[in-house]
């Protein structure tokens, strides 16, 4: 509390008789200010009967089936890229946003250096080939000299030393036959390598599907590090969206699920495949996967739906609000309060009112007391309030 003291002399009269003007001044300029605040602007929501929507709606996105990179095994310069026809009817070469089919060649690295490779390996080959055969011939020869011998020397007409030499012949031709099929079988494996040495120079699409990144073009040197090409199928797509743990009883593996997009006009279907099996660490969901036939390609990837969990609509009737009206009551911190809209004299003003709020449905609440069907409660706004202050309705 503030405290004067009166004094006779002339000049603490003087400051006290300032002082005090200079408090009325402010009570009264305060004064004037209140008389002339300007009322809060808020929006209004209305308490309605309504059968409350039980269930849960989730965002999904939508992602390709599959999606690889394709890359060149075999380096070298590329030497062609596939040509297609443009909308103004001139060739070009293949570019994002193209649909190519299964097994359509991409690019072609030169393959000079590769064939010279193959016929090298395939004439080495054929060397071995024959030596195999010359092998062979030999050894029969040994074969059916060690043969004779055998039975001369078991009739004692044949000395010991010229079966032994037969018998080392025979071994010794046999040895060189297995030494020249092992080395047939190298050269043969040296061709299969060349083969596919060869059949690498060219980047094929794996499966039906869009380009959706080029990064080489004629002339460029590729190699197994360089990704040449992107693809995509989507024959089928994956509808990717999270649930909290609270709503899993609501989802599992093989449940059919409607997907249902702005961009479309009518819903999508499909099948739940994945549900993970711990949620992330940081947003503590789970994600789920739903694969949805798309034969027509009407479902992009990147496209945004909703997806439908739970029961639908109940049968009795709840009192819902918004539930951004719902504020703390100003006269009790422990209880819940709305903003009613009362007018007096043309003009509105804002009437705090307890209320007992019952289960929350998406961005609505219900009410269960304090509150009648038609009545007219602050809906934005309400938490910059205080009770009878006045505010223009938009």
């Amino acid at each position: 509390m503030a405290r004067f003291w009166m004094t006779d002399k002339p000049a603490q009269r003087a400051t006290f008789t300032l002082l005090t003007l200079a408090i009325l001044t402010t009570a009264c300029q305060s004064g004037q200010k209140d008389n002339n605040v300007v009322p809060q602007t808020v929006r209004v929501g209305v308490a309605q009967l309504t059968r409350a929507n039980l269930q849960e709606r989730y965002s999904a996105s939508f992602e390709p089936w599959r999606q690889v990179d394709l890359a060149f095994k075999s380096p070298g310069v590329i030497e062609s890229i596939m040509q297609v026809r443009g909308a103004d009817g001139r060739m070009r070469d293949v570019e994002p946003g193209d649909k190519v089919t299964q097994g359509t060649m991409l690019a072609i690295v030169r393959q000079t250096d590769y064939t010279l490779q193959l016929d090298g390996a395939r004439a080495q080959a054929k060397v071995a080939e024959a030596n195999v055969a010359a092998a062979e011939a030999v050894f029969h020869d040994a074969e059916a000299d060690f043969k004779r011998a055998e039975d001369l020397y078991k009739t004692a007409s044949l000395t010991k030393p010229d079966y032994d030499q037969a018998n080392a012949r025979y071994d010794s031709t046999g040895q060189q036959v297995i030494a020249a099929k092992a080395a047939m079988a190298a050269a043969h494996a040296s061709v299969s390598s060349a083969e596919l040495a060869l059949s690498d120079t060219m980047v094929r699409a794996p499966f039906t599907g869009w380009v959706t990144a080029r990064n080489v073009s004629k002339g460029t040197l590729a190699s197994g590090a360089i990704v040449g090409f992107t693809m995509m199928d989507t024959s089928a797509v994956k509808a990717m969206f999270a649930v909290p743990d609270t709503s899993l009883r609501n989802v599992h593996a093989g449940q059919r699920l409607t997907v249902s997009l702005d961009a479309l006009e009518h819903p999508v279907s499909g099948t739940v495949i994945t549900l993970s099996a711990a949620a992330d660490p940081k947003s503590r969901v789970f994600t789920v996967e739903v694969a949805v036939p798309n034969p027509k390609d009407e479902v992009r990837p990147g496209m945004i739906g909703s997806i439908a969990l739970g029961m639908e609509e109940e049968t009795r009737l709840r009192l819902m609000i918004p539930l951004s009206a719902v504020v703390r009551s100003p006269g009790n911190s422990r209880a819940f309060a709305v903003f009613l809209v009362e007018e007096r004299m043309g003009k509105s003003f804002a009437v705090s009112r307890e209320i007992t709020v019952g289960e929350t449905f998406g961005n609505a609440i219900e009410v269960t007391s304090g509150l009648i069907e038609g009545d007219r409660v602050i809906s934005l706004g309400a938490e910059l309030l205080r009770d009878g202050q006045q505010v223009r309705v938009l």
